[in-house]
């Protein structure tokens, strides 16, 4: 009688282990599921943040332009372009030119603010957009300024705003079109990242007019 009685109760408890897993399994999918579509929010969120600062930047460029008359320039950096080190984010940096030449390879400028740093996970993608021309495309531009008093330098991505508040560089007399998407970077160049359904890249897209060249979001 007591073994039949060992055996009945190590019977049940093995049966209640078995309904205790199934239901643990049951809450580890319930999570993962949500976790999966609390990562895609967050990788939203991230992007639309990154969206907001770049047209606050814009906008804050052509801004400075107007007040103070000179040209203004926001640069926009990836890891390994500034010359402090790199790491997996871009930046977006004010410099007020002293001088414009004709030929802008090398400015010399005043950085206006810190660098504004974009959040990870957000990468500004080249390719144009529907034609539209996309300064992550044009050559890269060497700023030379100071950090404190020391001299310093580095090769950035541009867009210049005249005194008047309308484009100066990129050159020519199209508008601009910038890509802000959801991705990484890989030895300073980024990667978009893609649906897997579609393979259509998660991103934000930014117009700039040649003359008022105020930002505005659309879709493509």
């Amino acid at each position: 009688m007591r073994t039949n009685l060992t055996y009945g109760t190590v019977a049940r408890a093995r049966a209640f282990s078995l309904v205790e897993l199934v239901a643990v399994m049951t809450v580890m999918a319930l999570l993962f599921t949500v976790g999966i579509g609390g990562l895609g929010d967050s990788r939203a969120q991230a992007r639309q943040v990154a969206t907001e600062r770049v047209i606050g930047m814009l906008e804050q460029a052509r801004g400075t332009a107007l007040t103070s008359r000179c040209v203004v320039a926001l640069a926009l950096a990836e890891p390994g372009d500034l010359p402090s080190g790199s790491d997996e984010h871009g930046r977006l940096g004010l410099f007020k030119i002293n001088e414009w030449p004709a030929a802008p390879g090398t400015l010399d400028g005043t950085l206006l603010h810190r660098w504004l740093e974009l959040p990870g996970g957000v990468v500004i993608l080249p390719g144009s957009v529907n034609g539209v021309r996309n300064p992550r495309d044009e050559p890269q531009t060497t700023i030379r300024y100071l950090v404190g008093k020391r001299p310093v330098q580095g090769r950035f991505h541009i867009i210049a705003f005249t005194p008047r508040g309308s484009l100066q560089w990129p050159a020519g007399s199209d508008p601009l079109a910038l890509r802000i998407a959801e991705g990484t970077y890989r030895n300073g160049q980024p990667f978009p990242n893609s649906r897997s359904s579609d393979h259509r890249v998660a991103e934000n897209v930014l117009k700039l007019g040649r003359l008022t060249a105020r930002p505005y979001q659309f879709d493509r």
